[in-house]
């Protein structure tokens, strides 16, 4: 009998209770365990620490772009950032020095502002895993700094903004605004490969366009001091600027002001160029570029590593006409030419 009632017990107790409660009460227990049986959550669940190499104030815009890029991805995952910046202040010599010392402090994710800032990094992070990501550099492969486009094969992930491939498109448009052009100046630094790049596709396409290319090596800021000291407008119709870091610092204080003094016009690569006295500027945007590499930076801290992040290039390339410089010093360009332009700026720069 007792078996019986045992037997009816069980019976009344499935019906009570059915098979799906039985799971569900496992399936409780698992996530209770599984609580207490997690990892301990990374070391940046709330704060990180990006630790970020410049070479000058040059990078600013970008650097500005990364932190407001960050911001909604800390928002939606309550991450507060923690900003470490080494600014070499255009001293090349300091940057092997400063990233050895980022390195150091182990951050959570390393920033190259620019393309030496990466070089110094790569070397600085040999051995470690620590996530290097850059935020515009030119010929990322042909510098060493990353295997190829799809897969960096080590701990860097960034933004190729391309800028030695598009020397060409800007000497084309060189010659639709100003057809009468035929010397142009450029400030060349042999210890740099996108110089180096830059320079033989301007040589080829400047054949191609009849243009009289006219090269200065510099490599110190008194070479460039040395070289601007001979311009004259009756040697030089147009300067055009290379991608290169230590030129793009003097372009302003050094560069700028004997140019305008001679009335030569100076094309360069994006917003900064324009900021810094140039009248036309063809590039990615390096505020855009800093944005785009936020979300690398994102994914790097949801767990992907670099080498798993291909490598981006910017989203969007634009045409930018200074009419304030375009009128100062006397440019005559087309409806056509001003039409070509994705935005066009007028801002006084004074040497």
């Amino acid at each position: 009998m007792a078996s019986k009632m045992s037997a009816s017990r069980r019976s009344s107790v499935k019906k009570r209770f059915p098979a799906f409660y039985w799971g569900s009460c496992a399936a409780l227990l698992g996530f209770i365990l599984s609580i207490f049986l997690l990892p301990a959550p990374p070391a940046w669940a709330k704060n990180v620490n990006i630790a970020i190499l410049m070479a000058s104030d040059v990078r600013q815009n970008t650097v500005d772009g990364l932190k407001n890029g960050l911001i909604p991805h800390g928002v939606e995952e309550g991450l507060t950032y923690t900003y470490l910046v080494k600014n070499a202040a255009g001293d090349r010599k300091k940057l092997l020095e400063l990233a050895a010392e980022i390195i150091a402090g182990k951050p959570d994710v390393a920033v190259a502002g620019g393309g030496i800032e990466a070089d110094a990094l790569l070397v600085a992070s040999q051995g470690t895993s620590i996530p290097v990501v850059f935020l515009s550099v030119s010929s990322a492969v042909d510098r060493g700094i990353i295997a190829s486009l799809q897969s960096s094969g080590n701990n860097f992930t960034g933004i190729e903004t391309n800028d030695t491939m598009l020397t060409a498109k800007r000497l084309w448009f060189i010659k639709k605004m100003l057809p009468e052009v035929r010397r142009v100046f450029c400030y060349h630094v042999p210890s740099i490969v996108a110089s180096v790049q830059s320079l033989a596709l301007a040589r080829e396409s400047a054949a191609e366009l009849g243009i009289e290319l006219q090269v200065v090596e510099v490599e110190t800021e008194a070479d460039i001091k040395q070289a601007t000291a001979s311009l004259s407008r009756q040697k030089t119709d147009l300067i055009l600027q290379l991608p290169v870091a230590p030129v793009d610092k003097a372009l302003k204080t050094i560069v700028f002001p004997k140019a305008l003094a001679e009335n030569i016009p100076i094309f360069g690569y994006g917003e900064n160029s324009i900021e810094s006295g140039a009248f036309a500027s063809y590039a990615g945007s390096r505020y855009a570029n800093g944005q785009q590499a936020a979300r690398l930076i994102h994914k790097i801290l949801n767990g992907i590593k670099p080498t798993n992040i291909p490598i981006e290039t910017p989203e969007k390339l634009e045409l930018i006409i200074n009419k304030n410089m375009v009128m100062t010093l006397d440019l005559h360009l087309s409806g056509r030419v001003w039409r070509m332009a994705e935005q066009v700026v007028d801002l006084e720069i004074k040497p």
